[in-house]
């Protein structure tokens, strides 16, 4: 059986946080809303929400980076188990970047 090699894990982890990244910015920046008139739903579609996701968008994007970051460490450190442990990690943090962004809760809290 061959071994995967470490910065495999590294990659994954990078091309999970661009998936959430590039997501959490196209709900947040969209600034107007495409049809003209925004619906009274919650959370409020893409662009019906103002700049009220732009906070959340960038800290959820440093906290992506941060996870990058620790996956690449992990990977380094620990081979495959921390290669794997770095893409669970990176994609905890995208869905979480990505649900504070929709609701518009910078920590998810409140």
């Amino acid at each position: 059986m061959t071994r995967l090699p470490a910065w495999l894990g590294g990659v994954a982890a990078l091309a999970i946080a661009v998936i959430a990244v590039v997501s959490m910015w196209g709900l947040a920046l969209p600034l107007s809303p495409t049809s003209g008139v925004c619906a009274a739903i919650l959370p409020p579609s893409a662009g019906c929400a103002g700049d009220a996701r732009l906070l959340p968008a960038i800290i959820w994007s440093m906290l992506a980076a941060v996870a990058v970051t620790t996956a690449l460490i992990l990977a380094r450190r620990w081979r495959w188990w921390g290669a794997v442990a770095g893409a669970v990690l990176v994609a905890i943090v995208g869905c979480m970047g990505y649900i504070a962004t929709l609701y518009m809760r910078p920590l998810l809290f409140g």
